[in-house]
């Protein structure tokens, strides 16, 4: 895949630096907090294959994220119980 530059003020680079989680790029960052292009135009551009990949990773990271908030709330609990 291509990748193409885009000018943006430094106010706004500066917020998606903020929210930039320490493995992404700023443009996986993009991504992310604008929710990504809608399924609806993207359908049909990659083979259903590699979309069967994406439903994987997708629900594989949904999990993991499921888990750290719950190990996160077990914590926090934890330590008010102190």
């Amino acid at each position: 895949m291509g990748t193409k530059s885009i000018q943006v003020s430094e106010a706004f680079h500066s917020y998606v630096e903020a929210h930039k989680k320490e493995d992404e790029t700023l443009g996986e960052t993009l991504v992310r907090l604008t929710g990504g292009p809608r399924p609806e135009i993207v359908a049909g551009l990659v083979s259903e294959e590699t979309a069967e990949a994406m439903e994987e990773a997708i629900e594989t990271r949904s999990q993991n994220q499921t888990t750290s908030r719950e190990q996160i709330v077990e914590q926090f609990e934890a330590t008010n119980d102190a």
